[in-house]
């Protein structure tokens, strides 16, 4: 059984916000807004890298990343923990990217999908 669980899935789909922190090698963090979060698996989230040369230079250099999705009036939330792969192609961005049209979003093309192996979760407040 994977990490990523209804609950988890239930408030990525009804918030469809996050906002992904990183960090590069010597420690320099950002953190970026990203409306494109979804559950790849039940060990996978995506996002679509748009528009964020701080947060794509970073996950460049450190793999490492956290994604906060809330609900900030219900006091309901979960930072999940992982490692990225980046792509400019294959099912992952087809997804994000349908995902993004289906949307109606305008917005410039995707530089990458972002995949993440998730290795921990903790709730709001743990």
């Amino acid at each position: 059984m994977g990490m990523i669980n209804d609950a988890h899935k239930s408030l990525i789909e009804e918030v469809g916000l996050c906002y992904v922190a990183t960090a590069s090698n010597d420690g320099q963090p950002n953190v970026s807004p990203k409306g494109s979060i979804v559950v790849l698996d039940d060990d996978h989230l995506a996002f679509a890298d748009i528009m964020s040369p701080g947060s794509r230079a970073n996950l460049e250099e450190n793999k490492r990343v956290a994604i906060y999705v809330c609900r900030p009036e219900k006091f309901q939330g979960f930072q999940f923990k992982g490692t990225v792969e980046l792509s400019k192609e294959g099912p992952v961005y087809d997804r994000l990217a349908a995902d993004i049209e289906k949307k109606g979003l305008k917005l410039p093309p995707i530089q990458n999908a972002v995949k993440v192996k998730i290795a921990e979760i903790r709730g709001l407040g743990e």
